[in-house]
């Protein structure tokens, strides 16, 4: 029976206006928000609440009443859900849509005109079997081994091929689940990461990765190094195009001094160098990271860099005092966002040219509204379709003042 209360365990019938960051449907019921996985703009449908808050609710979907014209079967599990693959019951066009919608909204607070929020192609990408890493997990319990991802809420979701990871990785994974030593040798809750780089896949647990060799890469077409167990973008198509478009803004700027904030491997700073920037300034926490990063530099052709490992929160404020006014300083922070001192520094410095990467929109505005604060105005913003199939996207925004 369809009742209206809205409390845990009520069924309902909902309108789904829109798809919201993450992958859920949002509807209002009798006044309620309500948020429900599984379900694409536009569709009606019978849901059961499953928790209840202050502000919303959420629920999932017991039945579709009227399906989308891009519904789709899942070609990754029964249920369509999996904590990776949240728009996997949807066409990947209808996905991109959807995920370009929440960009602009997340904008409409700076005053940013929705069409200047737009969608990076990218050639020939694939939707599935692109990603360079996954981690999974073991679970031991009551005789029973399962291998696979864990929920937010700690459940399991075993598997025995992943439909986002490289075709290299699944014949990896294949191999050593058919190895009769291998669940016997992995303990409750160890992970296994596996990873290809352009030498091929390789697989460790837990945080074995910090003993191996940085792994080879392939950045505007030349080798890169990337400490095995460091962050590196998990989409090579996705990496060529922020590549081209971080390039062609500094080629643009014709920039000659170039600040490489939250520099990890130093990626950014060598695609500074493949533009002939003269100068550049790095800042990198991890001193494993930051090694290869002055490295990788040098092999792009950097004619002078300074670099420096530690937090950049802390040494960014000297940096950017230092640079000129035609400088150009890019921030590819954690999800977490940029330090308040970072923005401070960067409002009262001299530079005028920003560039700013981002997997987390949410903070990505704050900070966006902090420079707005400092002077800089918007000038473009693109998506980056860098994980299709997940709740996630890439941006990449560039101010001026």
């Amino acid at each position: 029976m369809l009742q209206q209360d809205m409390n845990k365990g009520t069924l309902f019938r909902a309108h789904a206006v829109k798809n919201v960051f993450g992958g859920d449907s949002i509807a209002r019921v009798a006044g309620v928000v309500v948020f429900t996985p599984g379900v694409i703009a536009g569709e009606d449908y019978v849901g059961r609440v499953v928790s209840t808050s202050k502000d919303y609710v959420r629920a999932e979907v017991v039945e579709i009443l009227k399906a989308s014209p891009e519904r789709c079967l899942s070609k990754c599990s029964p249920s369509g859900r999996c904590p990776g693959c949240v728009y996997s019951f949807m066409s990947h066009a209808e996905e991109q849509r959807q995920k370009l919608g929440q960009l602009r909204d997340f904008m409409r607070p700076l005053n940013v005109a929705p069409e200047m929020v737009q969608g990076y192609k990218l050639e020939e990408a694939p939707e599935e079997f692109y990603r360079n890493k996954i981690r999974l997990t073991m679970r031991k319990a009551g005789g029973e081994a399962q291998l696979g991802y864990v929920f937010p809420d700690g459940r399991m979701y075993p598997l025995s091929q992943c439909r986002l990871a490289s075709e290299k990785i699944n014949q990896k994974l294949s191999e050593l689940l058919a190895d009769p030593g291998f669940i016997p040798s992995m303990h409750d809750r160890m992970t296994i990461t596996l990873r290809e780089s352009a030498d091929g896949v390789f697989c460790f647990r837990n945080n074995a990765g910090k003993r191996l060799a940085p792994l080879r890469e392939q950045v505007l077409g030349r080798d890169f190094k990337v400490p095995a167990d460091g962050f590196f973008q998990v989409n090579q198509h996705g990496l060529d195009a922020l590549c081209s478009l971080v390039k062609t803004a500094l080629e643009e700027l014709k920039c000659n001094y170039f600040i490489d904030a939250y520099a990890g491997s130093g990626l950014f700073g060598a695609v500074a160098a493949a533009a002939q920037v003269k100068y550049i300034a790095g800042v990198e926490e991890d001193e494993a990271a930051g090694k290869t990063a002055a490295e990788n530099y040098r092999n792009f052709g950097a004619e002078e860099f300074d670099f420096r490992i530690g937090d950049a929160a802390l040494l960014l404020p000297e940096i950017l005092s230092a640079a000129p006014e035609t400088a150009a300083v890019l921030f590819d922070p954690p999800r977490a966002g940029l330090d308040g001192k970072a923005v401070r520094a960067l409002n009262s410095s001299k530079i005028r040219n920003v560039l700013y990467v981002s997997c987390h929109p949410a903070t990505l505005v704050r900070d966006l509204g902090r420079f707005q604060y400092g002077g800089f105005a918007i000038e473009q913003v693109r998506l980056i379709d860098m994980f299709p199939r997940s709740g996630h996207f890439e941006t990449f925004v560039q101010l001026k003042r």
